[in-house]
Formats: structure tokens, sequence, C-alpha cells
């Protein structure tokens, strides 16, 4: 074991008292960093380049119907296998992430809340939970990861990166402050009026274009990409950006690009379901939206419109050094986000313990070589990718992926490829900063059925209330298909051996009856 990961496991006996470090976890840092360093022939490069957004919804590209003017990410489109109806299976970056890089859920890996939050009951996903960065690694590749890992203070650089560009393990050890609940306090004191609220939407006078977020993280992987053309070795590359984030901090001119007077708020605004109340328990300051005027909302989303559009300029800059240096046509580029984000449909902002659309549906392109563009109107999943890129990259798994399913049959045969497989998304939301929901979901193109322990369960028909403004959850004509859609959960719980959620569920049921 190097020293530095011996100083990681230090720190972790200090800052997670009692922990002990497992034989498993100090065996697999130690394989890791012994790779087989590409000493194997490669036939064929299977050269991959994954780009993860935060928080970005569906819309928030023009290919996704957005507004924005994305033209980079829209000609990506024009070039990709674009699944339209993609989903994540979690609301929340950590345990979304954990998911996509072990193809595992978050009750396999123990890993189903954000980290480094003051009550967050993990700091990291073990090391005795593989990702594919290890197994990418042990293949020969040359891995890099440039940005946003936010899965645990061992990072891709521990688990055998060959570049890691991110905030390092030591940092990420911390303990995290209880935040300032009052910070919005000054919000709804009468008489004043503020011009821009910094939690929800600024502008930043401290950066420009040339040194924001987007930016670093484009020349870390243009750095990545300019070394790998020189090594013989495939290379597989993440980039995870931490845009388009909230709170919408924009430099000039891209807060002031969209006008947020032509700007139209959803028909759910300011809705509140009797049933769910806990959807607006302020577990976080963000929350606490009661401040915001119909203009602040407009204004919240102009200017996630304008981080889109300056984004989208940097990803413009990536796919010219990607095309520049000749990987563009022989190189699988992936495009997607770990979940999306609510911009005030419901009265929500940000993120929370729900299963709303604007959450769940996530951008999600894969730009393979000879492969003509399409659209795939099927459900895909989020922890799909894992599987995807594991059979493209031709990756052994040292624990398996068992939740999830590998796309390139889409890319070879379109919508045909999963004719025999269901057309269904499963979601989960377990915890909020120590917070315990037990949420599941499971949407069709059709309807959506949340199971809440903490509130009523919801039941939407998403053909004719694409919004998700009626729950009819208790309304009798809807009996049957209300039993439909928990039958599809329950039969889900159990194929993937999620059994503490699936007895409270039935128990639930029971009780009901």
């Amino acid at each position: 074991m190097n020293n530095k990961i011996k100083q990681l496991t230090l720190l972790a006996l200090l800052v997670l008292a009692g922990a002990l470090v497992s034989p498993v976890f100090a065996k697999n840092l130690k394989k890791v960093k012994s790779g087989n360093e590409s000493k194997k022939a490669f036939p064929e490069k299977r050269n991959v380049i994954f780009i993860i957004m935060d928080d970005m919804r569906l819309d928030m590209a023009g290919f996704g119907g957005g507004k924005m003017k994305t033209p980079n990410l829209d000609q990506l489109a024009s070039e990709s296998t674009y699944f339209s109806e993609a989903c994540t299976t979690t609301g929340l970056c950590s345990p979304s992430r954990a998911a996509l890089f072990t193809g595992r859920y978050g009750h396999r890996t123990g890993l189903d809340d954000n980290l480094h939050l003051w009550h967050s009951p993990a700091a990291t996903l073990p090391a005795d939970q593989p990702t594919i960065i290890e197994w990418a690694k042990n293949a020969g590749y040359n891995v890099g990861y440039i940005g946003k890992w936010h899965v645990g203070y061992i990072t891709p650089g521990d688990r055998g990166a060959d570049m890691f560009i991110g905030r390092n393990g030591a940092s990420l050890m911390k303990k995290f402050k209880r935040p300032n609940f009052e910070s919005l306090d000054k919000y709804y004191e009468k008489g004043k009026t503020f011009e821009e609220k910094p939690e929800y939407y600024s502008t930043d006078k401290k950066k420009t274009f040339e040194t924001s977020e987007p930016e670093i993280q484009v020349n870390g992987g243009i750095k990545f990409l300019r070394k790998a053309a020189k090594d013989p070795r495939p290379f597989y590359l993440t980039v995870g950006f931490h845009t388009p984030h909230p709170a919408y901090k924009v430099p000039a001119p891209f807060d002031k690009m969209y006008d947020y007077r032509k700007v139209d708020l959803p028909e759910s605004y300011k809705e509140n379901k009797p049933g769910l109340e806990y959807q607006h328990d302020v577990l976080w300051p963000w929350m606490n939206v009661g401040h915001m005027s119909d203009d602040d909302w407009r204004k919240t989303m102009s200017y996630s419109m304008g981080l889109m559009t300056m984004c989208d300029q940097s990803m413009g800059k990536f796919f010219d050094e990607i095309k520049r240096l000749g990987m563009w046509d022989n190189t699988l580029i992936v495009f997607t986000s770990d979940q999306g984000s609510m911009l005030s449909e419901h009265g929500l902002y940000d993120k929370g313990p729900y299963a709303y659309d604007g959450l769940m549906r996530i951008p999600m392109l894969i730009k393979a070589p000879n492969t003509a563009p399409q659209k795939i109107k099927h459900q895909v999943s989020l922890i799909d990718l894992n599987q995807t890129l594991v059979e493209y990259m031709h990756l052994q798994p040292t624990v398996s992926n068992v939740d999830s399913r590998s796309l390139l049959p889409f890319l070879k045969n379109g919508n045909e490829a999963w004719d025999e497989v269901p057309d269904v998304a499963f979601y989960r939301y377990e915890w909020y900063n120590g917070h315990w929901f037990g949420e599941r979901a499971v949407r069709t193109p059709d309807w959506k059925y949340c199971f809440n322990p903490c509130g009523d369960d919801e039941l939407y028909d998403l053909k004719n209330d694409p919004q998700e403004r009626v729950n009819l959850y208790r309304n009798k004509a809807y009996a049957n298909q209300l039993k439909t859609m928990r039958d599809l959960l329950i039969k889900h719980l159990d194929d993937v051996k999620d059994f503490k959620v699936k007895a409270i569920m039935e128990r639930y049921i029971k009780c009901e009856k």
C-alpha cells in the first residue's frame, strides 16, 4: 500500500471513529495500483470519452426541448444514438454516481445518501465496491478522471486512474459543518428588495468564461487527451462537470443572455399536494423557497439557461480538440447527467425525496464509431451505462455489476432491440442528509407510481397529465391501474433483492386493505 493510501487510511480512522480498514479494502487498492499497465495486445483501440453533467435536466438542451441555445450539444445529438426516455436511478448525486460507476444499486453498495454532508451515514464508496475505473485499469486502459467525483474520499486516483484532476481524499474527509438555515431570513424582511438572490441566481463577478468551472474541466480533459494521443494504450476518460448544478451563479454576458420576462412558469408552479407535505420540508437552506416571487423564479430559470449556453460553449471547445486530435470518429463518446433538478415545478427547487420527471429524466447520448444517428424511445436507466461500457471496452468486473444492462443492442438494432424487454424505469430515494425516506418508483410510458413511506403514495397518468399535477392514488376508479403498477414495482424489488423495502411495501399494502 503506497504512502498516499496510508495517509488516507489514517485520516479515515480519525474522521470515522472506530472504523477499520478491511483486508478487502487494502487488497483491492493494491491490486488497482499494480494493474496490467496495458501490456496486453489490443487488436482494436476501444477509446471512450464519458461526459457527465451535474443536475442537468433533459430540457436544459435544445435537443431535449429546451429554449436555450446549445448548438454544440445539439450537433453531438444529431450524430448520436439519443435515448430520449432515459431516467436516473436516484435524484441525488452520490447514490446515482455510485450506481453508475459500480452497476449496483445502493442497497448493495451501502451508498444511498449524499456524501460530505453533516448527517451522511457514510463517507465514501468502500474499496470493496470496485468501479469501472478499476476494471478499465486492470484491462490495460489509460484511465483519466477530470472534475467532480462525489463518491467519497477514495478517489479515482486511489482507484487506479493514471490522471486524476479533482478534490483529493484528504479534503473530502473533512467534517462538514451544519449549513446556516438562517441565511435566507434576510429575504423575508419587509421593505427590502433584492436584485439577485445568490442561493438561487446571481451574477458571478469574480469569474469570466475563461475562468469558469466548465472551462477548467474542459482544459483538464484536453490535457489528458493530448497525452493519450501519444500513448499506445486505449483510453477511458471521464470528465465530470459541476454545472449546471444550482445555485445559478453565472458570469457575464451569460447572466443576462435570456430575458426573464419571457420565461413561462410551469402549470404546477406553487402546487402543494395534500398527503405529500413532506416533499416541502426544509432539509437544506435552499429548500426554503417561501420568499421567491414569480420574477425570482423566472430569473432563476433564465440564469440556468445562460449557464447551459456557457457550458455548451465550453463543450464546443472540447469537441473541436477531439476532432483536431483525430479522435472524433473512432471514439465512443457518452454524454449524460447524474440526475435532473427542479425549477419551480410543484414549488420545488434543486432536488429532494420525490420522483417527478424534472428530477428523474436525464439527457443521454452515445456517439459510437460506424453507427448511424437515431432516436431511442424505450426507457433506459443511467445505471445501464455501466454494462454498456464494460461490454464495449471488453472489461471484466471484479464484483458483478448485476443491476446494469448493456445498451449496445440499441446502437445496432435501434428501437427493435428490446422488443421483449418491458418498457419501464425504476427509481429509488433512500436517504437525504441522514433522513430516511425509502421511496421507490416505477415509470412506464403512460404511468408513474411512487411508494412513499413518509406520505401518500402517488399515481400519475403521464399521458393525460404530463406535469404530474393530479395524484390518482386515492381515486378508486384507478384501483386496477394502481395494483398493476404496484405489482411491477414489487417484482422489481424482488428481482434486485431489495427485500427490506419490499417487505415494508407489502406490509403497508396489507394494512391499507
